[in-house]
C-alpha cells in the first residue's frame, strides 16, 4: 500500500549571511503530533462515556453492568485529525483490574478494522498498532463483557508512527526565492557570495529550484549573492 503524499510541510529561511541548508527537523520527520485531546483524562473533559464506560478519578472506567459501553472523543475534539491509511500507535495504562476483564477494541470509526487492546487483566502500560480508516472519524473505545469485572484506563496517547523507510524524509522539495538574489548549490559544494569566489548558481527573486531527491534536499546550501542583501527563501516539502 502506497502512502498518500503530504505536501503541507514548509519553512521560511531569512538569514543567509553565511551558507545555510534546509532545516532537518522540517524535511526529516522525527515524530508526529498527538491526536488526542486530554489524554490524561482530567475530569473526563473532551471524552464521553456511555453505558458501562464512564469517567471517574481522571480515568476511563469500564464496569460490567449491561455488558457493553463506549468511550468516545468526537472528531471535532481531536487535537489532530486522523490521516488516511496511516499506521498509528495507541498507548494506554491499565490499572485496578478486577474480576473477568472486558474485551475492549478501538472501533473502525478511526481504525481500518477493529483493534483489540491487550493486557486488560494486568496493571501496566501497553501499546497497540493499527492502520487508520480511509476516512478516520471519532476515536472510540468499545467494551463488551459477559461476567462481573472492571478495569481502568488512563494516560491515553495516539499518534501516527514515523515510517523510517518511506514516510519520514521528504522525497522532493521546491525552494522559491522570495527576496533578493542568492547563490545556491545542491551537489555538496558550499556557495559563496558573488564578490568572493562566486560559487553556486545565481537565483533571483521569483526564481525557484526543484530538488528531486532526499540527497539533494540534504545537500542544498544557499547564501546571499551580495553580502548582507537580506535574501529570504520559502521551501515546500513533499513526502
Amino acid at each position: 500500500m502506497e502512502e498518500a503524499r503530504d505536501t503541507k510541510m514548509m519553512e521560511k529561511i531569512s538569514t543567509l549571511t553565511s551558507a545555510v541548508g534546509l532545516t532537518e527537523a522540517r524535511y526529516k520527520r522525527i515524530s508526529f503530533p498527538e491526536n488526542l485531546t486530554n489524554g490524561a483524562l482530567t475530569s473526563g473533559t473532551s471524552w464521553t462515556g456511555a453505558a458501562d464506560f464512564s469517567s471517574s478519578g481522571n480515568k476511563a472506567v469500564y464496569t460490567h453492568n449491561t455488558g457493553a459501553g463506549t468511550y468516545t472523543q468526537a472528531v471535532s475534539v481531536l487535537a489532530t485529525p486522523g490521516r488516511t491509511l496511516r499506521r498509528y500507535r495507541f498507548t494506554y495504562t491499565v490499572s485496578s483490574p478486577s474480576g473477568t476483564p472486558p474485551a475492549i477494541v478501538i472501533t473502525d470509526a478511526f481504525a481500518g478494522a477493529a483493534t483489540a487492546l491487550t493486557g486488560l487483566g494486568v496493571a501496566g502500560t501497553y501499546s497497540v498498532d493499527f492502520v487508520s480508516a480511509e476516512i478516520p472519524g471519532a476515536f472510540i473505545l468499545s467494551g463488551t463483557s459477559g461476567e462481573a469485572g472492571a478495569v481502568s484506563l488512563d494516560d491515553l496517547s495516539l499518534s501516527e508512527v514515523v515510517d523510517a523507510s518511506s514516510g519520514s524524509h521528504a522525497r522532493q522539495a521546491l525552494v522559491y526565492v522570495e527576496t533578493a538574489a542568492i547563490r545556491a548549490c545542491w551537489d555538496g559544494s558550499t556557495p559563496t557570495i558573488t564578490a568572493g569566489t562566486g560559487i553556486g548558481v545565481v537565483l533571483n527573486p521569483g526564481d525557484s529550484i526543484y530538488l528531486e531527491t532526499p540527497k539533494e534536499i540534504q545537500q542544498f546550501r544557499a547564501i546571499n549573492a551580495v553580502a548582507s542583501n537580506g535574501a529570504t527563501l520559502q521551501a515546500f516539502y513533499q513526502y
